[in-house]
C-alpha cells in the first residue's frame, strides 16, 4: 500500500487564489475529484485548470454532481501548487521534478466553489470565500 499524499507537500496552503471560468468536466475518481475549469489568462487566451478536490468523494459528489455540469460558470478558491505536479494517465496528481515536461502550474488544491446565483459549495478542504 502507498501512503496518501499531504496537502502541504502538494499545495501552498499559505496562499489562496480565486479562479473564474466554466466547468469543462468533472472526474469523480475515488478518493478524489478532479474539476477541469476553462478560464482565460491576462491576454484573453483560454487556459485549463485542474482543481484537485476532496478525499470524501461520496459526500461531495452527492452534493455537487448535478450542479457541476459542463458549461456551468463558477468561481473557485484554490491553493496554488507548492511543488511541480502532473496528472498521469490514471488521472492521479503526482509530484515530479522541476525539469519534467509533464509538470503543470495549473494543478491546484480545491476549496469552495461559488455559483453564479451566489450559492457556495465545496470540492475540497481548501480556501474559503
Amino acid at each position: 500500500a502507498t501512503a496518501h499524499h499531504s496537502n502541504p507537500l502538494y499545495f501552498d496552503m499559505s496562499k489562496a487564489i480565486t479562479l473564474e471560468g466554466e466547468v469543462l468536466r468533472v472526474e469523480w475518481i475515488n478518493p478524489h475529484v478532479l474539476l477541469f475549469l476553462q478560464s482565460r489568462n491576462e491576454k484573453g487566451e483560454p487556459e485549463t485548470w485542474i482543481i484537485h478536490g476532496s478525499s470524501n468523494v461520496g459526500r461531495v459528489r452527492s452534493a455537487m454532481e448535478e450542479r457541476l455540469k459542463p458549461g456551468t460558470p463558477i468561481s473557485a478558491r484554490v491553493w496554488p501548487p507548492r511543488n511541480p505536479l502532473f496528472l498521469n494517465d490514471a488521472q492521479t496528481v503526482l509530484l515530479t521534478r522541476p525539469d519534467d515536461a509533464r509538470q503543470s502550474s495549473r494543478i491546484v488544491g480545491g476549496g469552495q466553489i461559488r455559483f453564479s446565483n451566489g450559492d457556495i459549495g465545496a470540492i475540497g478542504g481548501g480556501p474559503k470565500f
